[in-house]
């Protein structure tokens, strides 16, 4: 296969080789395990108590402009949104995160797997709306997360372009199949204690 789906956390897997403060442990394995859930389709487990504040803020830009997702309601509501349309697959690459108290900060090429009907409805040109494509978009976040390792939230800022390519059947990556790659590591995960 073309595409690693593992990739979506090598960043994180190499920092933590060399990272030794717990906090910034903790930070980078919720950090870890939240996109593997999310990629997963699993997003309801991102939100309990050891990895999530009670009152998450993300604040995402987009095409139609800043949208402010105040909450777990609203949050969950935008992680639906990505599996409905068909776009919560995706894969990161030349990943750099840098990591602090206060939280993380990444820039990375995002990858997103996606039919070409959700390639159209994304505002792409695309020859076949049955075919399967892959998104490529630059994209800078900022994560912050409070003194136990709990994510507060996320501000995403991803560039204004974006390119699509065409993805042969064999190497595009469905949820299953992220599902089947990502399921066992999700159940090996831990986070680390934080006094």
């Amino acid at each position: 296969m073309k595409y690693d789906i593992r990739l979506l956390t090598l960043a994180a897997d190499t920092l933590l080789k060399t990272t030794t403060k717990p906090l910034h442990r903790r930070i980078l394995e919720n950090y870890r395990r939240h996109a593997m859930l999310e990629v997963s389709g699993r997003y309801h487990e991102i939100f309990t108590p050891e990895m999530t504040v009670e009152k998450p803020f993300y604040r995402v830009a987009s095409p139609v402009g800043i949208v402010d997702l105040d909450g777990e309601t609203a949050v969950k509501g935008f992680y639906q949104g990505l599996i409905d349309a068909g776009t919560t697959v995706m894969l990161l690459e030349h990943e750099n995160i840098v990591v602090s108290d206060w939280g993380f900060a990444s820039e990375a090429l995002y990858k997103t797997f996606m039919t070409g009907e959700a390639a159209t409805a994304a505002g792409h040109v695309v020859d076949d709306p049955k075919g399967k494509y892959i998104e490529s978009r630059m994209l800078c976040m900022m994560w912050p997360y409070d003194e136990k390792g709990r994510m507060i939230g996320e501000r995403v800022y991803p560039a204004a372009t974006a390119t699509i390519e065409k993805c042969d059947e064999e190497d595009f990556i469905t949820l299953e199949k992220a599902q089947a790659v990502f399921d066992p590591l999700i159940a090996e995960s831990r986070l680390t204690e934080v006094a």
